[in-house]
């Protein structure tokens, strides 16, 4: 692209802050958030946020979350009608909608403003959607957007289910606790792993409490997700890798790591066919030759034993699920 060319791009690039006079850029850009927005948003948040921190309805993941998922929607907040506005029904106990209140409980919003637990008061939300104009939302891409996400701790869960060949029995037994379901675990060497929201819900703590630090969220703890590379995220992932990669070579029959017909010894060619066939199975891509001799001299020799390679297959299998390319997508 010359120099002129770019010239006439540009503009089509600017920021909607900028000051461009073209009525069709102007159109593209979205109602900025005021500091009277952010003042009920911030008020709001304590109570809102453990449901709406992610996903499409994760109004409280940024300011500009708020603006454009709730503020700019005029089916939850229309400008100037506090009494058509469905977030003022939902706060008040009278929504429309599926849930007929936020947050859900037993107690509206405006019963929590009454015996004080919730300070934005329900007159000031509906003074500020009095005060605020028609808002325009923005339909641009977000340039800074991120291009990539790392893996939820549901998806983690999920993820090495299904590639190590393991399940809820392997790690739980259900029980009962005051007449409810309850996940017992069976043993905590396995490192067991579950949501507290679950169905049936973890007895032990413990696994709920490494479901966190996968930065799983959680309605019932008032825990935001945490979809951030965190130290806490990186040692959680290396221990339960390195424990459930154990598990799954131990469990009879499991085809998952090594297929019927699969070779598991300590011969260079049987361990490196298994290292390519890994590399398809986490990752979704075929190391190359080089790749796989350098995985099989830094990883599985220094690991292996004369009378045991289990220590040494247990690292491979590890090093794929700490790889950037499966915890990232």
């Amino acid at each position: 692209m010359n120099r002129y060319a770019l010239l006439l791009v540009l503009p089509w690039l600017a920021s909607c802050s900028s000051e461009v006079t073209q009525a069709t850029i102007l159109d593209q850009c979205g109602t900025p958030a005021t500091s009277e927005t952010l003042r009920v948003m911030e008020g709001l948040k304590p109570h809102c946020e453990g449901c709406h921190a992610q996903g499409t309805r994760g109004y409280f993941a940024s300011v500009e979350a708020f603006q454009s998922l709730l503020v700019s929607d005029s089916r939850l907040v229309k400008a100037g009608s506090p009494d058509d506005s469905e977030l003022v029904k939902l706060l008040e106990g009278r929504g429309t909608g599926a849930f007929k209140q936020m947050p859900i409980g037993q107690k509206s919003y405006a019963q929590l403003v009454s015996e004080g637990s919730a300070t934005l008061t329900v007159e000031a939300v509906r003074a500020w959607i009095k005060g605020i104009g028609v808002q325009q939302r923005d339909s641009r891409p977000n340039p800074d957007a991120p291009r990539i996400t790392r893996m939820s701790a549901d998806q983690v869960q999920r993820a090495l289910y299904q590639q190590l060949g393991l399940g809820y029995d392997d790690f739980f037994v259900n029980a009962k606790e005051f007449g409810f379901d309850m996940a017992e675990s069976r043993g905590e060497d396995h490192l067991p792993l579950q949501s507290p929201d679950a169905i049936p819900s973890p007895r032990q703590y413990i696994s709920g409490e490494r479901y966190h630090g996968l930065g799983g969220g959680s309605v019932m703890n008032q825990v935001s997700a945490d979809r951030t590379p965190a130290p806490t995220f990186a040692l959680t992932l290396t221990q339960v890798s390195q424990r459930w990669c154990r598990r799954a070579l131990a469990k009879p029959d499991n085809t998952a790591l090594f297929p019927k017909g699969a070779a598991r010894t300590a011969n260079p060619a049987d361990v490196k066919a298994t290292l390519k066939r890994w590399s398809l199975h986490f990752l979704g891509e075929r190391f190359t030759d080089a790749q796989v001799d350098e995985l099989y001299t830094d990883v599985f020799v220094p690991l292996a034993t004369p009378t045991d390679t289990e220590p040494a297959y247990v690292g491979a299998c590890s090093y794929f699920i700490r790889h950037p390319h499966w915890i990232f997508y």
